[in-house]
């Protein structure tokens, strides 16, 4: 018996483009449960009326009433909003932006989808891998809400950043000393000096990658310990 396909819609805001490529990178061996409506694979407007999940990605421009309009839409369409990536999930980088560059200098504000519309889940990353995207879509077709709860208590979150590991796992005393902060972080903003994480600060671009690859950290969040 054939199982009718994930009608999944993907709307990118805006960015450097790796989420957007990761997307496509993880479509392939998604192919068989998912139908993805994405921009890239085809001409014209969303193929539906209605779907079962909408990936979004970028950060939403507060200085853009058309952004903030699609973005409400997209809520109405779809019966779970995903924010992929940590432009869409916690602002990113997307967070230094100051206004003032062309071709429009009057963007100054980004901030997370959440700000605007209800998410359900988010993954940060910068990009997240495409096997993060597999796993979660696999988890979800499952209704394995344990294995997506990391993802379900980050969509509360607005912001998270290599300042919150070092004040929740590092200054407490729960770091183990893993490296997983450091592999994970894309700018190289931590490095570990005695198996002990060190944030270089300016390098930091607020993407949170490192805190939900922390197994401490991602660890308490599912537990309940909801971050605020």
């Amino acid at each position: 018996m054939s199982m009718e396909k994930l009608k999944v819609l993907h709307v990118d805001f805006g960015g450097c483009e790796g989420c957007n490529v990761s997307i496509i990178r993880a479509y392939p061996k998604l192919m068989n449960e998912v139908e993805l409506d994405i921009s890239y694979l085809r001409d014209g407007p969303c193929k539906y009326d209605e779907y079962d999940v909408a990936l979004i990605t970028g950060g939403a421009c507060m200085n853009e009433p058309r952004v903030l309009e699609e973005l409400k839409e997209i809520r109405e369409k779809a019966r779970v909003v995903v924010a992929f990536g940590s432009c869409a999930a916690l602002g990113g980088i997307l967070r230094f932006c100051r206004g003032g560059q062309e071709p429009r200098p009057d963007h100054r504000n980004f901030q997370p989808i959440n700000s605007v519309i209800t998410v359900d889940y988010s993954i940060p990353g910068c990009p997240p891998t495409p096997q993060m995207l597999q796993s979660f879509f696999k988890f979800f077709m499952a209704g394995n809400e344990a294995r997506l709860k990391l993802f379900k208590v980050t969509a509360g979150l607005k912001k998270l950043s290599g300042f919150d590991l070092i004040d929740d796992i590092v200054l407490t005393g729960l770091c183990i000393g893993c490296g997983a902060c450091e592999l994970s972080c894309p700018t190289g903003a931590i490095k570990l000096v005695d198996k002990r994480p060190t944030l270089i600060q300016e390098r930091c671009i607020r993407c949170g990658t490192c805190y939900i690859r922390c197994p401490r950290a991602s660890q308490l969040m599912c537990l309940g310990g909801e971050k605020t």
